[in-house]
C-alpha cells in the first residue's frame, strides 16, 4: 500500500503548516503495527490537514491515499481513516453543522472539487461495510456515505437494506443521520421517526425531515420536547457516531424560518439556565434568530413579548457575560453588548 507516496513533490505541497513534507511519514503511520503510533500519526493529520476544518492543498493531495486506506481491508483502525476521510470531504459534519464540500455549482473551489472526485473511489467499499458487524467501522462508513449526494440513489437502498436487520441503536441513529441528509423526504426517516424506541434517534430522524421543507409539526414537536426535557442532554451525548447535544438542536432552530420556530421560544428560555460554557450560544443563537429575524433593535417600549422574553432570560444567564464570542452575535442583532446596556434597555435591576 501507498507505494506511490513518493511520486508527489509534497515540498510544493503546502498544509496548514507550511510545506506538507511531513505527511507522507504520517499516512504511513497510520499502517504502523504500534496502535499508538498510529493514533500519533492521525493526530498530526488532523492538526494538518484538517486544522478547524479547513481543507488545504494537502488534503486534497492525501486524499486518494486515505482512500487507498480505506478500500484495503489489511489497514488496521479503517474507522479512524474513514473519519479522516469524510472530515476531508465534508469540514466538521454533525446534526448542527451542514456539510461544506463539492455541491455540484459553478463556484466550488478546486480543493473541495479534487477531494470529493478522489473520495467517491471509496464508496462501493462503504456499501459494503454498511453491514459490517464491526460496530464502529458500520457507523463509519455510513457517516462517509452520507457526504456522496451524487451516489444518493445507489446508497439509500444499502441504507434500507441495513435498517431491515434491525440494527443496533447508534446504528439507527446514524442512518437517520445518513437519510437525512441524502433524501430527507424518505419514508424509512419518517418511520424512524415515528416508531423508534430511542428517543436520541427520533431526535435525529426529526432534524432530518425538517431538512425536507416538507409537514414539519410532529418533527418540529419532538425536537422542541427534546430541548424541554432535562434529562436529554445526557442522553443525546452518550449517542456515537457524531456531535449531538441540546445546544446543537437549539442550533438546528437557525435553519428554520423564524415564524416557524416561533413556539419554541419559552421552551429556549426555560432551558437556558442548563446550559453552560459555549453551549449556551446555542440557545442565544436561535432565540435572536427566531424573535430579531432580520429587524432593528427596537426602543423597550416597543419590544415584543417574544423579545422581552427572550432578552429577559439571556440577562438572566451570568455565564453568557463570560462568553467574548456573545459580543460578536448581539453586535449583529444590533442588540447591547453588554449585561449592564441590556439591562438599562430592559429597564430591569441586575443582580
Amino acid at each position: 500500500m501507498l507505494e506511490r507516496l513518493d511520486t508527489i513533490d509534497w515540498t510544493a505541497v503546502h498544509h496548514a503548516y507550511g510545506p506538507a513534507t511531513d505527511t507522507p511519514d504520517a499516512l504511513r503511520g497510520l499502517l504502523d503495527d504500534d496502535v499508538e503510533q498510529r493514533q500519533r500519526a492521525g493526530r498530526q493529520l488532523w492538526g494538518t490537514l484538517l486544522d478547524d476544518s479547513l481543507r488545504n492543498y494537502a488534503t486534497a493531495a492525501a486524499a486518494p491515499f486515505l482512500v487507498e486506506l480505506v478500500v484495503d481491508d489489511r489497514t488496521p483502525d479503517r474507522a479512524q481513516v474513514l473519519d479522516l476521510l469524510t472530515c476531508s470531504v465534508a469540514g466538521t459534519f454533525s446534526v448542527a453543522s451542514p456539510p461544506i464540500l463539492d455541491d455540484g455549482g459553478p463556484d466550488v473551489h478546486p480543493i473541495l472539487r479534487d477531494i470529493y472526485r478522489a473520495a467517491e473511489v471509496a464508496v462501493p467499499t462503504c456499501l459494503q461495510l454498511v453491514e459490517s458487524t464491526d460496530e464502529r467501522l458500520c457507523i463509519a462508513a455510513i457517516y462517509f456515505l452520507a457526504t456522496m449526494w451524487r451516489r444518493a440513489d445507489e446508497i439509500v437502498p444499502a441504507l434500507h437494506a441495513r435498517l431491515s436487520h434491525a440494527p443496533a441503536r447508534a446504528v439507527r441513529g446514524i442512518l437517520a443521520f445518513a437519510l437525512g441528509h441524502l433524501r430527507p423526504a424518505d419514508p424509512g426517516l419518517s418511520r424512524l421517526h415515528a416508531d423508534d424506541p430511542d428517543l436520541a434517534v427520533r431526535v435525529v430522524a426529526a432534524i432530518g425531515l425538517l431538512r425536507a421543507g416538507g409537514p414539519s409539526e410532529p418533527a418540529l414537536s419532538t425536537l422542541i420536547a427534546a430541548i424541554a426535557d432535562p434529562d436529554t442532554d445526557p442522553a443525546l451525548q452518550r449517542f456515537p457516531g457524531f456531535e449531538l447535544g441540546v445546544a446543537d438542536l437549539g442550533r438546528v432552530l437557525c435553519g428554520l424560518p423564524p415564524n416557524l420556530g416561533a413556539r419554541a421560544v419559552p421552551t429556549l428560555c426555560a432551558a437556558l439556565p442548563r446550559t453552560e460554557g459555549f453551549d449556551v450560544l446555542g440557545l442565544v443563537e436561535p432565540l435572536l434568530h427566531i424573535t430579531f429575524a432580520g429587524e432593528a433593535m427596537a426602543d423597550a417600549h416597543v419590544l415584543t413579548p417574544e423579545q422581552r422574553q427572550a432578552l429577559t432570560a439571556m440577562l438572566d444567564h451570568p455565564g453568557l457575560w463570560q462568553i467574548g464570542d456573545r459580543h460578536f452575535l448581539l453586535r449583529d442583532h444590533r442588540l447591547p453588548t453588554t449585561r449592564n446596556e441590556l439591562a438599562a434597555l430592559l429597564a430591569a435591576p441586575q443582580s
